[in-house]
C-alpha cells in the first residue's frame, strides 16, 4: 500500500473505532451483540462451545504445562515489549507456563469467523463495506476491537480454570484498571499462588510509534496472504493507559499497587525503554527489582546473584528503588477492563 494510501486509512481506522463509532467495541456489529451468540447477556449453548474449543485448543498447545501454582503478571502499555521480557524472565521455564492474553484470542476468534463466514456475514459494518466497495481494503484485526469483550471472557475463563488446576500462568494484561488488577490478584491470593509482578514501560510517543509499526507490518504480511492483518489499538485507548494521576501509565500504577499490596507477590520488577533507547533499538532497563522473603513480608531490594539482574532505577512512589551496578538488561520481541 503506497504511503499516502496507509496515512488516508489509517485516518479512517482512527475516525471508525472512536467513541460510537462501527468499529468500537460496544459497535453493533460487536459479537456480544448478535443475538444468535448472545442472549441476556450470555453466550448461547452453540456459542459458548465454541469459547470452550478456543480456551481448550490454548491449553493443549502447552503440553509441558507444570502444576505448581506460580503466576507472572506481566502489565505494560501496548508496544512496549512484553513479549520479549516474558522470554526473557522465563527462559527455558516457558514451556511450563500457559500464557493467558486475550489479544491471542482476538486472532483466534477472528480465524473462526473468517473460516465459517461470520466475519462478512456479520462482524463487518456497513461502513467498512461502503469504503471497500469504493477500492479501500481492510483485514479482519483491524476490525479486533468488535471481538474484544469476547476474548476477555475466554482469557477470563482460561485463567481461573488454569488457576482451579494450581497451572503456571503468565497473565499478559496492559493492566490499565485498578478493580481490574485488585480482582486478578486477590484470586491468586485466594488460590495460594507465588506471584511476581513484571511491569514494561515505554513513554507514549514510543507506544504509538510500536502500535502503528505492528499494524503496518501485519498488513503488509496479510497483503502477501500470511496472517490477518495488523491489529489497531483505538487513539483513545491509549490517551487511556497514560492518563494516571501523576501523568505515568495506568499499568506502572497499578502493578506497583498490588506489588505493595498483596502478600502473594514474592517479587516485582520494573524494565524501562526510553525514546533513546528505543531509537536506538537498545534493550531495556532493569530499572526496579524488589522482593519479598517471605509471603507478607516487606518489599526490599533483590539481593544480588547468579539470578538477579542488576537494576537501573529511578525511585517510584512508595517504592523504595533496588540497588545495583547500572549495567543493561539485554532482552530479546485494548479495552479499558485490561
Amino acid at each position: 500500500m503506497p504511503d499516502d494510501d496507509r496515512l488516508d486509512h489509517l485516518a479512517t481506522l482512527r475516525q471508525l473505532s472512536a467513541e460510537g463509532g462501527p468499529v468500537a467495541g460496544d459497535a453493533p456489529t460487536a459479537t456480544i451483540n448478535n443475538s444468535r451468540w448472545w442472549d441476556g447477556g450470555k453466550p448461547t449453548q452453540s456459542r459458548q462451545a465454541l469459547l470452550d474449543k478456543l480456551e481448550r485448543e490454548a491449553v493443549e498447545e502447552v503440553p509441558d504445562l507444570r502444576a505448581e501454582s506460580r503466576a507472572i503478571v506481566l502489565a505494560g502499555p501496548p508496544g512496549a515489549g512484553k513479549s520479549s521480557i516474558r522470554e526473557r524472565v522465563l527462559g527455558p521455564r516457558s514451556d511450563h507456563f500457559l500464557v493467558v492474553d486475550a489479544d491471542e484470542f482476538k486472532r483466534r476468534l477472528l480465524r473462526e469467523a473468517v473460516a465459517d463466514g461470520s466475519y462478512e456475514s456479520w462482524i463487518k459494518p456497513a461502513a467498512v463495506r461502503e469504503r471497500e466497495t469504493a477500492g479501500e481494503r481492510f483485514h479482519p484485526m483491524e476490525l479486533s476491537s468488535l471481538v474484544h469483550a469476547e476474548s476477555a471472557a475466554i482469557a477470563d475463563s482460561l485463567r481461573q480454570n488454569a488457576m482451579a488446576a494450581r497451572k503456571n500462568v503468565v497473565i499478559d494484561t496492559v493492566l490499565s484498571s485498578d478493580t481490574k488488577a485488585r480482582q486478578i490478584m486477590g484470586e491468586l491470593e485466594r488460590a495460594g499462588y507465588d506471584v511476581q509482578v513484571v511491569d514494561v514501560e515505554v513513554p507514549r510517543e514510543v507506544s504509538e510509534e510500536r502500535i502503528r509499526q505492528r499494524w503496518r507490518e501485519g498488513n503488509e504480511a496479510a497483503e502477501k496472504g500470511e496472517g490477518l492483518g495488523g491489529r489497531w489499538v483505538p487513539s483513545e485507548f491509549g490517551a487511556w493507559v497514560y492518563g494516571a494521576p501523576d501523568g505515568g501509565s495506568r499499568p506502572e500504577a497499578n502493578a506497583r499497587m498490588v506489588a505493595e499490596e498483596s502478600p502473594a507477590v514474592s517479587r516485582y520488577r520494573v524494565y524501562r525503554t526510553s525514546a533513546e533507547q528505543a531509537e536506538a533499538k537498545a534493550s531495556p532497563s532493569l530499572e526496579t527489582d524488589m522482593s519479598r522473603a517471605t509471603r507478607g513480608g516487606p518489599l526490599v531490594p533483590t539481593r544480588s546473584g547468579p539470578v538477579a539482574e542488576a537494576p537501573q532505577a529511578r525511585p517510584l512512589p512508595g517504592i523504595t528503588r533496588a540497588v545495583g551496578p547500572a549495567r543493561s538488561a539485554g532482552v530479546g520481541r485494548g479495552g479499558r477492563g485490561r
